[in-house]
């Protein structure tokens, strides 16, 4: 059975006019959807056929009944071009044909299912303020849900100039003309000795204070990582079964964290990440360090009860809740186990709030950027806060239209 039909418009309130701001659908497992004024089909945007549509063409929306995953690009002025099959422009290699040109994406599933929604991200870089509305009965009709931007681009690029050093150093602006194209997350910078190299803080200080003040005064222990599992469809391996799980962390003089504790399906493990892994951008900013299982070789995060423990060390360590000395309801939120660090009826303030006096304890991005946006600021942000909008076409949300507002420059 098909779902029903879903409508997203746009509202430009950017400053540029219709014909100059492009969109495109990039990476879909499928698309079925048309273009309302004219009822010809959306294509999605592919090397061999690249499919961009200004939104003065779109001007009464689209119509979709399946968008399968991938990313819905914004771009000002004119579309990045693709170089090959399966190409999306790098935000950080000023070698990439598309550097100087300004576009941001967004993320939406829609597919009929309960669990469909549609989030902004700001993990990889910020170049184009994003708001999303999801309606009932139409953009006159009830609001169902949310998710708010920044007032104004340039307030968010202000704030997070100054977290590089030197200041304003991942702020990319074409040659010549100066124009903005966008600000480079720190989790997108290549491992040392790639180029260019990241001008932001990579945790060391954070895993020092670990090492040499909090596991000291703790007996060993900077975590206790522990919680439930849900599992994975189809629950084909132990470790894909949900479980309940209790892992300790310590880290040693070397600031290699190692967790070693139980799955009550997978039995016991020991799973070790080094301060190499930890520490490159791909690591606790980028949330996909390599890591070992028993001794095994090292790999990447999979869907699965392991991923799972490291996505809570990682959540941690990204919003100070590893560590913390802070009290809330009369225990330490370093001696919480990690399930309780994302309850908001236990917690609802993180960053420099769990960290007083150690600015460098936590992700600062992601600080900067939580009370500007909803956007994803990290990879776990959703085990935080609220990031994304339902797009429940049946009971109890019966939503229709997706509203998808490109928000000013100031």
């Amino acid at each position: 059975m098909s779902a029903p039909p879903l409508k997203i418009v746009f509202q430009n309130k950017s400053g540029l006019p219709d014909n100059k701001i492009y969109t495109g659908f990039v990476g879909q497992s499928a698309l079925t959807a048309t273009n309302v004024a004219t009822g010809a089909p959306i294509a999605i945007s592919t090397y061999a056929a690249p499919s961009w549509y200004s939104l003065d063409k779109l001007s009464q929306g689209i119509s979709t009944t399946m968008i399968g995953g991938g990313r819905v690009y914004f771009c000002y002025d004119k579309p990045w071009t693709f170089q090959r099959a399966g190409y999306e422009p790098s935000p950080v290699s000023p070698s990439d044909p598309n550097y100087y040109l300004r576009y941001d994406k967004m993320e939406l599933t829609y597919t009929g299912a309960p669990a469909d929604v549609a989030d902004t991200t700001s993990i990889d870089y910020f170049a184009i303020p994003l708001a999303l509305n999801v309606y009932s009965g139409g953009t006159g009709g009830t609001l169902v849900g949310s998710v708010a931007g920044p007032t104004a681009a340039n307030a968010v690029i202000a704030a997070l100039g100054g977290l590089t050093n030197p200041q304003n150093s991942a702020v990319v602006r074409a040659q010549g003309t100066n124009a903005f194209a966008r600000v480079i997350g720190p989790g997108v910078y290549p491992p040392p000795p790639g180029l260019p190299p990241s001008p932001y803080d990579n945790f060391t200080t954070y895993l020092q204070y670990l090492a040499s003040t909090y596991g000291p005064a703790s007996g060993g222990t900077i975590a206790t990582i522990a919680g439930r599992f849900a599992g994975t469809p189809p629950f084909a391996t132990p470790q894909t079964q949900g479980q309940d799980y209790k892992f300790i962390a310590t880290i040693d003089a070397g600031l290699n964290i190692t967790l070693k504790g139980t799955g009550s399906v997978v039995g016991s493990h020991t799973l070790l990440y080094t301060k190499a892994q930890l520490t490159a951008s791909d690591g606790i900013y980028g949330a996909n360090p390599q890591f070992s299982i028993d001794g095994a070789a090292p790999s990447n995060p999979l869907n699965d009860v392991y991923g799972w423990v490291t996505g809570d060390l990682l959540s941690g360590l990204n919003v100070g809740a590893v560590g913390s000395t802070v009290t809330v309801s009369g225990q330490p939120v370093g001696k919480m186990s990690s399930s309780q660090w994302y309850n908001t009826k236990i917690l609802s303030q993180y960053f420099g709030k769990l960290q007083p006096g150690n600015p460098l304890n936590y992700n600062r991005w992601a600080a900067t950027m939580a009370p500007l946006s909803q956007a994803y600021n990290f990879a776990y942000s959703d085990r935080f806060a609220h990031v994304t909008a339902t797009l429940n076409t049946g009971s109890p949300s019966y939503v229709d239209t997706l509203q998808i507002v490109i928000l000013p420059e100031r």
